[in-house]
């Protein structure tokens, strides 16, 4: 028999929820039938999985172990992964989560074909530092709240605590946190204000693409042109974006949309432009997730330390280094 303690992080979630990241790989019709065979229990009584859990809660698991290493199939805890060269990403810290400055290159979730990613890196940090072991993880596994592309840079939220991730998702979720990108796109882009679209992802070449009201979701996003710079005779504009919604390639399919493809995209972008500044030390797409602004958030919310705050960070090196070298477009 093993027993689970319900902590903090646990707590304020119904048992049912609580299974199913223990036993991952089962499914709810197991969990119920091991509830009904009281195989597992709730502070010694049989439970219905309904039941809302609180702090210092008891789960009882009637099984051998060798069942619950079969049963559990639990993902390897990655542990020594971190290293020190990342803290100066670690844009800011409290008990219930990180903000986090993802440099391009890096994954935000680990794929299948590497275990290197935001999530994997904080949470080797965190077990570095004591604050989640092996034994926590199996019903809670911390994790980011916001996805970033591989090649996109900037700012991830990273919740520590199962209260900190809900409310996080919950903020995302209702569009109160705003998320501000800059991006270098090719053209005198002149298209300032609200634009949207309707987009639909196309699985088999992996793309979003553009397709008219009623057939996709809808997207929108408002851009302003910050500066516009000439590189010879290519003309080249530094923009501001604020996020309405949050698709899968939202910004870059939008702006590819709009004829002014971010420089650099290999997906949406110009490929003949992108061959010739791939020269000049660009490798990815120029978008930077550079601004998250918090709203007011109330006392007895984990994330009130986050109330009315707002992060920014300045452009990545490769970002800035490119367009020192463009000449500043005046007219």
């Amino acid at each position: 028999m093993r027993e689970i303690l319900v902590s903090e992080n646990e707590k304020e979630q119904k048992l049912l929820k609580l299974l199913q990241k223990f036993f991952k790989g089962q499914n709810d019709a197991f969990l119920y039938k091991m509830l009904r065979k009281k195989n597992i229990l709730l502070n010694g009584k049989k439970a219905n999985g309904k039941e809302l859990l609180s702090f210092g809660d008891k789960v009882q698991l009637y099984f051998s172990e060798e069942s619950l290493q079969k049963l559990c199939s639990l993902p390897r805890v990655e542990e020594g992964i971190w290293s020190d060269f990342y803290k100066k990403f670690i844009v800011y810290e409290d008990q219930n989560l990180i903000v986090f400055n993802k440099p391009a290159g890096l994954l935000s979730e680990n794929d299948a074909k590497s275990t290197l990613s935001v999530n994997s890196l904080l949470s080797s940090y965190l077990l570095d530092k004591g604050e989640q072991s092996s034994e926590t993880r199996e019903t809670f596994r911390p994790g980011i709240a916001n996805r970033l592309d591989r090649n996109t840079s900037g700012l991830i939220l990273f919740g520590k605590t199962l209260t900190a991730s809900q409310n996080l998702g919950r903020l995302i979720q209702e569009h109160k946190i705003q998320k501000r990108y800059q991006a270098l796109v090719v053209g005198d882009f002149r298209e300032d204000g609200l634009q949207e679209s309707f987009i639909r992802k196309n699985s088999k070449i992996n793309k979003v693409i553009q397709v008219q009201e009623g057939e996709g979701e809808h997207i929108r996003a408002d851009f302003s042109a910050i500066q516009k710079y000439r590189d010879r005779e290519q003309l080249f504009s530094l923009l501001s974006i604020q996020l309405i919604t949050g698709k899968t390639h939202q910004i870059r399919s939008q702006l590819a949309f709009l004829k002014h493809p971010i420089l650099g995209d290999e997906k949406y972008g110009e490929q003949g432009i992108n061959r010739e500044y791939r020269k000049k030390g660009i490798h990815r797409q120029l978008l930077h997730a550079y601004s998250l602004s918090f709203p007011e958030i109330q006392e007895n919310n984990a994330l009130y330390p986050l109330s009315g705050k707002n992060f920014e960070i300045p452009l990545p090196d490769d970002f800035q280094n490119l367009i020192r070298n463009l000449k500043l477009q005046t007219r």
